[in-house]
C-alpha cells in the first residue's frame, strides 16, 4: 500500500472522529444548558457536581477536537 493511500486512509478515519467528537460535544453542550436552565429547575435543585462532571467530559472532548483538527490540517497540507 502507498504511503498517499495511508494517509488518506488516516485522513478518512480522523474525519470520522471529528465527527463523532462534534456530535458528543454538542450532546454534553446541549446537556450543560438544559442542566443549568433555571426556569426549569430551581436554583437549589441545579445538579452541580453532575454538572460539572459534564464540563469535564465537554473539556476532554474539545481537547480531542483540537488535536484531531490539527491532524487533519497537517494530512490535507501533505496530501495538497
Amino acid at each position: 500500500m502507498s504511503e498517499r493511500m495511508m494517509m488518506e486512509g488516516k485522513l478518512a478515519r480522523l474525519k470520522r472522529e471529528r465527527h463523532k467528537l462534534r456530535l458528543k460535544i454538542e450532546g454534553d453542550c446541549r446537556a450543560i444548558r438544559t442542566g443549568l436552565n433555571t426556569a426549569i429547575t430551581p436554583v437549589d435543585d441545579l445538579e452541580v457536581p453532575m454538572l460539572a462532571e459534564q464540563m469535564d467530559q465537554l473539556t476532554v472532548a474539545w481537547g480531542e477536537l483540537q488535536t484531531t483538527n490539527i491532524q487533519i490540517a497537517r494530512i490535507e497540507r501533505e496530501l495538497g
